[in-house]
C-alpha cells in the first residue's frame, strides 16, 4: 500500500509541475501574439501555437484542397492557399478552413478567392505539417493534381517554384463565406492538469487512510487475541 500512496503522490506532483509549465508556455504565446510575432519570425519554433492578426494578399492563382475532411457531418476539403503578409517577401501556406465537397469526386468545389488585401487572425504551426498518413506523396488524387492527401512544406515550395515559410498559418476566422475554419489545437489547459493533480492527491490520501485503518484494525485484532 505504501507503494500505491507514493505513486499517487508522485503523479500528483508531476501533474502540478505540468500545470506550471503549461501556464508559462501559454503566457509566452500571449506575449508573442499579434504585433510581436514578426520579431520571432526568424526563430519559427518560438511561434508554435501563437496567434496573430495579419494583413496581406492571397495568391489567387495557386490553391490546393486537403482531402478527407469532415465537419459537422459534411464531407469535403480544407482550402490551402499561399499568403503574403504585408511588408514581407516570403509566402506562407495558409489553411483557410473547410469547404464542402459534392457527390461527384471528379467535380471540385466552386469558389472565388479574395483578390484584395485581407486581414485574418491565424494560429501558427511548425514542424511536421502532415500528421498521421498512409500516403507516400501529397498529391495522390486520381482526378486532380491539386487535391492533397496531406500537407508538406517541401511540396509547397517545389510546386509553387519559390521558397515557402516553415510557418504554416491556420485561419481562425472565415475570410469569405464559402470556407469554415475548424482547427482546434489539442492542448490540455493548466486547469485540467491541476484537476488531475488534485485527483491523484485525493486518491493517495484515501489509499493512505484505508491502509492506516486496515493496519490499526489488524493490530487491535492481534491485541484482542493476546
Amino acid at each position: 500500500m505504501t507503494i500505491v500512496v507514493s505513486v499517487c503522490f508522485r503523479l500528483s506532483y508531476w501533474q502540478w509541475q505540468r500545470a506550471q509549465e503549461k501556464q508559462g508556455y501559454l503566457t509566452q504565446i500571449a506575449m508573442r501574439s499579434d504585433s510581436q510575432w514578426w520579431g520571432a519570425a526568424t526563430e519559427p519554433e518560438l511561434l508554435q501555437g501563437a496567434n496573430a492578426t495579419v494583413s496581406g494578399h492571397i495568391d489567387s492563382t495557386r490553391w490546393w484542397l486537403l482531402d478527407n475532411q469532415v465537419v459537422e457531418g459534411k464531407v469535403g476539403y480544407d482550402l490551402i492557399v499561399l499568403f503574403l503578409p504585408e511588408g514581407r517577401t516570403e509566402f506562407h501556406a495558409l489553411n483557410l478552413g473547410f469547404i464542402a465537397g459534392g457527390q461527384d469526386r471528379k467535380q471540385l468545389p466552386v469558389f472565388e478567392l479574395p483578390t484584395g488585401k485581407i486581414t485574418v487572425n491565424v494560429e501558427f504551426k511548425i514542424g511536421e505539417w502532415s500528421g498521421f498518413t498512409l500516403a507516400t506523396t501529397p498529391n495522390q488524387s486520381a482526378h486532380h493534381d491539386n487535391v492533397l492527401q496531406y500537407l508538406d512544406h517541401a511540396f509547397f515550395s517545389l510546386d509553387a517554384g519559390y521558397q515557402i515559410s516553415p510557418l504554416l498559418m491556420i485561419a481562425k476566422q472565415a475570410v469569405f463565406s464559402a470556407v469554415e475554419p475548424h482547427y482546434q489545437a489539442v492542448v490540455m489547459s493548466p486547469d485540467k492538469h491541476r484537476a488531475y493533480a488534485l485527483q491523484w492527491l485525493l486518491i493517495g490520501i484515501s489509499a493512505g487512510v484505508i491502509a492506516f485503518f486496515a493496519c490499526r484494525h489488524k493490530n487491535l485484532g492481534s491485541s484482542h487475541y493476546e
